[in-house]
């Protein structure tokens, strides 16, 4: 018996299971200022919105593609084909542990020449740097917040400790000596051609972009269920949509983040003082973040439908 694969499971459950009594007493307590919010929808708003979220998708996507296409050991893709790949593996994020996105890519490109442990490389800098990109950035917002200023010390400190990460993930030198201790902890020999310091900064400023169509998409979405924007408020957004989106993506037993982002963004935004904003808005920000992933996944398959490179299998 699978003992794992069952506890897996179960902690996928309990954390979900959490979240979602948190919110329903949550829910409970501020039934009275829920009942009597009247929901204004603009449709134009939330449309931006998901075009934002689309946004966000592509400019991860390009910064896969950048990275992938710096190999010179196989064909090129076109970005047509990165936008395929990338976004219908993205689906496996809705399954308990995250891995299957990665996995999907490897057999992939595996079957089209491209080294598994090339596919292995990539993915772990672009989490990295994916991760890195929306801590420091959301701490930063955080920092802003005046319901958040007791802790500016500890959030210097940890905003110190990333950008050192950062700068280590940028030494060639301690790439290297990474990759070889994590493979001798998998006792599998890992060889390729290392991403270049200037190839990796390219990408990580196509990150920095991409988060910025994140926080716009957060303010239409906004504007979209009827809450106006100040200055202020567009700063909780920002750190919310950063924070929530990575640290639902950090923990892996919740499938797409489920929960743990909406609980998060939740807890920013209750700094606000409006209670009906804090527990409407992640769960319009999960719904529409869903409706993204399938239109992404649809373009995906007819990408993958229409294209010799994913009927034609080079082994």
């Amino acid at each position: 018996m699978d003992y794992k694969k069952y506890l897996k499971s179960l902690l996928s459950v309990a954390v979900v299971a959490v979240f979602v009594v948190f919110f329903y007493r949550e829910f409970s307590a501020n039934w009275e200022s829920v009942r009597t919010f009247h929901l204004q929808i603009n449709w134009g708003y939330i449309v931006l919105g998901i075009l934002m979220m689309i946004a966000n998708y592509l400019c991860t996507t390009l910064s896969w593609h950048i990275g992938i296409n710096y190999f010179d050991n196989h064909k090129r893709l076109k970005f047509t084909q990165s936008i395929a790949v990338v976004n219908i593996s993205q689906l496996g994020k809705y399954i308990p542990g995250k891995l299957w996105s990665y996995m999907v890519q490897i057999y992939w490109l595996a079957s089209k020449g491209v080294p598994k442990t090339t596919v292995l490389y990539l993915n772990i800098v672009t989490t990295l740097l994916t991760i890195l990109v929306s801590m420091l950035m959301g701490c930063l917002f955080l920092m802003m917040l005046p319901n958040w200023y007791h802790l500016k010390t500890e959030i210097l400190i940890f905003i110190g400790l990333l950008l050192i990460i950062n700068l280590v993930l940028l030494n060639n030198n301690f790439l290297r000596f990474f990759i070889e201790m994590f493979s001798r902890i998998i006792k599998q020999n890992i060889s390729f051609h290392q991403l270049s310091t200037r190839r990796i900064i390219s990408m990580q400023l196509i990150y920095i972009i991409g988060a910025f169509f994140w926080i716009l998409a957060g303010c239409f979405i906004t504007l979209g269920i009827g809450f106006d924007l100040d200055r202020m408020r567009i700063v909780f957004i920002a750190a919310a949509m950063l924070l929530g989106d990575v640290i639902g993506f950090i923990i892996l037993v919740a499938p797409g983040g489920l929960g743990v982002r909406e609980g998060t963004i939740f807890l920013i935004l209750k700094g606000t003082g409006i209670i009906q904003f804090a527990l409407v808005f992640p769960i319009v920000v999960r719904l529409l973040s869903i409706v993204t992933d399938l239109i992404m996944g649809i373009v995906s398959v007819l990408i993958i439908s229409s294209s010799k490179y994913f009927l034609q299998n080079n082994n």
